[in-house]
């Protein structure tokens, strides 16, 4: 079995969308004065990768915390993805779909993100046609850059179907037109619109 860690760190001066929270990782107690070591953290529920829960545009949708522990886990496959030429799904089902696309190889390079790669509307609503119960992609966000109308957004999480955002390109390239099992578990957070989460695609 091959180990894929999807998963981008938690970490001071990470990348973060801009508007968000900025992330902040310090150190609040220390082993050399208080005999133990405790990290602060602030980040918003949508920094690093995370996934979209419905309520985070559709009034009254699914929190984050009432989804099931391996509810947003499931067989999976990876696809090569330009918004410009569209998506080419698999004649097989996979209950997940993760779209590669390359953005985030520079992660380092980013303090937030600009130009980035998205899931057109189009391609959402064959997303959706298609039966996935939940959609990934290697970038900070589904909608399109200046989006004002959030239509992704609306087509995914309107029809039920959650979003991991912010995959990491370089792992998730060693995985394009493959077939895995993909283990994606979120924070339980309390009527979360998202949360931070450790993607993992275990190869068989």
């Amino acid at each position: 079995m091959k180990v894929h860690d999807l998963s981008f760190a938690i970490e001071k001066g990470m990348p973060y969308f801009q508007g968000d929270p900025i992330p902040q990782v310090n150190q609040f107690k220390q082993i050399s004065k208080d005999g133990y070591n405790v990290k602060e953290i602030h980040l918003g529920t949508h920094t690093g990768t995370h996934v979209d829960a419905p309520s985070h545009f559709i009034p009254g949708g699914k929190t984050i915390d009432k989804f099931s522990p391996l509810e947003l886990s499931g067989i999976a496959t990876c696809i090569d993805y330009d918004p410009g030429v569209g998506v080419r799904l698999p004649r097989e089902k996979f209950s997940v779909i993760l779209l590669y696309t390359g953005y985030n190889e520079k992660w380092r390079e980013f303090s937030t993100f600009k130009g980035f790669s998205y899931i057109s509307p189009k391609d959402a609503e064959t997303i959706r046609e298609y039966g996935a119960k939940l959609v990934g992609i290697d970038s900070p966000s589904a909608e399109k850059e200046g989006s004002t109308d959030f239509e992704t957004h609306h087509i995914l999480l309107g029809g039920g179907i959650p979003i991991i955002e912010n995959l990491n390109s370089r792992e998730l390239k060693n995985i394009v037109d493959k077939t895995f099992y993909l283990l994606a578990i979120p924070l339980v957070i309390s009527e979360g619109d998202g949360s931070p989460m450790r993607v993992i695609a275990l190869e068989m």
